[in-house]
């Protein structure tokens, strides 16, 4: 077989040299970050007896989002609707006029694709 094709945010393993022989396995894995989707192995297999071919396409290695900041009532936050949130990026919410802000004001996309801390809320000053 040929050289498998590398793959962007991952590596594959198994085999030191760029000679890949009938039955030859070869992993791959991701980075940290970027979750793996598909099957992780592929193997040199051939379809008419003399010719190396693998036996799928490889892997990717996707990236961690977080889902949109939570919204909270009589307030809101610093991120766009149409923004995708990969970990450290960060928003900062407010509250409107005649309500006070109870809580951590900004949260963290994290590494795992969840926010930092639980949301803020805005309680109204009497």
């Amino acid at each position: 077989c040929d050289p498998p094709p590398d793959i962007p945010h991952g590596r594959r393993s198994g085999h030191s040299t760029d000679t890949f022989s009938y039955a030859d396995v070869v992993t791959y894995t991701c980075n940290p970050g970027h979750p793996l989707s598909g099957e992780p192995s592929i193997f040199c297999t051939t379809m008419d007896g003399e010719h190396g071919v693998w036996s799928g396409p490889p892997p990717q290695c996707g990236e961690v989002k977080c889902p949109p900041p939570p919204g909270i009532a009589n307030g809101n936050h610093s991120g766009q609707p149409s923004a995708t949130f990969l970990p450290g990026s960060a928003v900062r919410y407010s509250c409107r006029d005649g309500y006070s802000l109870i809580g951590n004001a900004s949260i963290s996309c994290t590494a795992t694709g969840t926010w930092s801390r639980p949301r803020p809320r805005c309680e109204g000053v009497f």
